[in-house]
């Protein structure tokens, strides 16, 4: 049983794979709705990846275009060596970490976009005090180190698996998995101290 899991697992995102291969391809070949679907298909992931690396909505918007503007202009020079989404996602998150090492992110509620009015109606207390640890999360992660940050972004907030990781980031597994045991242990440490 848990067999034809990871084996239909394993299918489905080998599908998935060649499908964003079969549209780099029809893209390259000049149809241009091709890399749109790519973008529809990858917008949320790419605004969720630059959202948690400077917790602005506003700069989180401007990394998601820029990223896709740096896809299309070099999507000639992708090598087929890594899935399209890797390869996406590297750049998203280069972006988003010469963003956030340039100082010049905007101040911002820090408040995530999927946070609405009614939540905060419905029950006033319980979403004010998920939003104060929430804030809280992203005040002390921001206070980690670069590969730290991004390995437990990518990791746990991403819930990718380590070798994508790795493929993002250009390090071994071994690297990916002492970053992300790291920044929690640094990160416990950073919350722990705030609460004192």
């Amino acid at each position: 049983m848990i067999w034809d899991q990871t084996t239909a697992m394993h299918h489905a995102i080998r599908t998935d794979v060649d499908e964003d291969i079969a549209q780099v391809a029809r893209f390259l070949e000049g149809e241009e709705s091709a890399f749109t679907s790519l973008v529809n298909k990858y917008r949320k992931t790419v605004y969720a990846i630059a959202f948690k690396f400077t917790h602005n909505h506003q700069e989180a918007d401007d990394l998601t275009q820029d990223t896709f503007v740096k896809a299309y202009q070099g999507l000639a020079k992708f090598r087929k060596d890594s899935s399209f989404k890797t390869w996406l996602l590297r750049i998203a998150t280069n972006l988003s970490i010469n963003t956030t090492k340039s100082g010049r992110i905007r101040k911002d509620s820090g408040e995530a976009p999927e946070c609405d009015s009614q939540a905060i109606q419905i029950r006033p207390l319980e979403s004010m005090i998920a939003f104060e640890r929430k804030r809280k999360l992203y005040q002390a992660m921001v206070k980690l180190p670069p590969r730290q940050r991004e390995a437990l972004t990518l990791k746990s907030l991403q819930d990718m698996r380590c070798q994508e990781v790795a493929d993002i980031m250009e390090c071994s597994v071994g690297t990916v998995k002492a970053n992300v045991f790291n920044a929690m242990k640094n990160l416990k440490k950073l919350l722990e101290s705030e609460s004192v």
